[in-house]
């Protein structure tokens, strides 16, 4: 008996010492890749060289998110405009990292500045903490983690664009629910972002001073914590199919859940049977409002967002100060506001 403890004792050994080697052999090839692609973009060859006076790391908290990606192209142009180079960590390899791994290879690196997607969590202050001390800035975009010492967090107006659901509820469905009638609705999020619970209390307060001679709204919600795009996927998908009759509207307050959402109900030629009201104009969420499978989404002016990241960063870096919350308007993107950006030949960053 005593032998078999030991062995199992040696196994366990064995077993978390590999592990410790493995993720330390990632986080040094991450670090080497990082450090490369720095250079790559510091200088241009021999005879055409371009160095930028900052280089900043961008961490996105979900890397299926096509808002994060939309977000990291702007600052990468913004940045360039303004002599600094921005390189998302992580991106381009086989690895999945934890952001405490991204974290530590953006400190390594020594860059100047780190702007991070937050989630409100103790670890990830930890995390803005130990940058802080390296005598690195960070600042959060979309979701804050206002008890780190982070120097600035750029931010929508998220209980504001609460409200507006509510009135596109009510809109939505003003040519079928009469005064006295109930409309359904069902709000899924992913409660672990502030954002998205800010959002849901601005819903909640609208209704609350709802007119009482009009039809009467019924929310429930639908929190959604998956990791992956694939669980998230498959989550909602058992989660709708569970209804026989589904809402009459359903409020989704991520780009991910949005597209989820309308993939299930397309698939299960459900088409027509609620309204959607999505989060972000991604090209299938757009695609998805032309073909009339989501009713109308909210979307972020990701280049401004992008210009007050790298500007606070540039701001702190130059002066020592830089204003703690920065914070940019939402947009309704309905077919209407479809047709009029095809009609002027803008893009959705560039309407004004």
């Amino acid at each position: 008996m005593k032998q078999k403890t030991v062995d199992r004792n040696r196994i366990i050994l064995m077993v978390l010492a590999a592990t410790s080697l493995a993720l330390l052999i990632t986080t040094v090839i991450g670090l080497i890749y990082f450090n490369n692609r720095i250079d790559e973009y510091s200088s241009g060859g021999n005879e055409n060289i371009n160095r930028y006076k900052h280089v900043y790391a961008f961490i996105a908290d979900d890397t299926f998110d096509t808002l994060s990606d939309s977000l990291y192209r702007d600052m990468v142009e913004y940045g360039k405009e303004h002599d600094c180079f921005v390189e998302r960590i992580g991106s381009g390899l086989a690895a999945n990292y934890s952001k405490q791994d991204l974290f530590n290879i953006a400190i390594y690196s020594k860059v100047d500045g780190i702007i991070v997607q937050g989630d409100g969590t103790k670890e990830t202050d930890a995390l803005i903490e130990k940058a802080d001390k390296a005598g690195i800035p960070v600042v959060t975009v979309l979701t804050d983690n206002n008890s780190s010492p982070r120097k600035s967090f750029v931010a929508m107006d998220d209980y504001s664009v609460g409200t507006e659901y509510y009135n596109r509820i009510i809109s939505a469905m003003r040519d079928t629910k009469q005064a006295g009638e109930t409309i359904s609705v069902l709000v899924m999020m992913n409660s672990q972002y502030s954002n998205q619970n800010t959002i849901l209390s601005g819903i909640q307060a609208k209704l609350a001073n709802a007119n009482p001679a009009g039809p009467q709204v019924k929310i429930t919600t639908q929190n959604i914590t998956s990791t992956t795009a694939f669980s998230i996927q498959e989550n909602v998908k058992d989660f709708l199919d569970s209804y026989e009759t589904l809402p009459d509207v359903i409020v989704c307050l991520s780009d991910i859940i949005t597209r989820s959402v309308n993939q299930c109900i397309v698939e299960s030629s459900r088409v027509g049977s609620t309204k959607i009201l999505g989060y972000y104009d991604s090209d299938t969420v757009v695609k998805a409002i032309e073909r009339g499978s989501i009713h109308a989404t909210f979307t972020v002016a990701t280049d401004k967002m992008a210009k007050f990241c790298v500007d606070a960063l540039n701001e702190y870096k130059e002066t020592g100060n830089v204003s703690s919350y920065f914070s940019t308007n939402y947009e309704l993107v309905t077919i209407d506001t479809l047709v009029m950006r095809q009609q002027s030949g803008k893009g959705k960053n560039e309407e004004g």
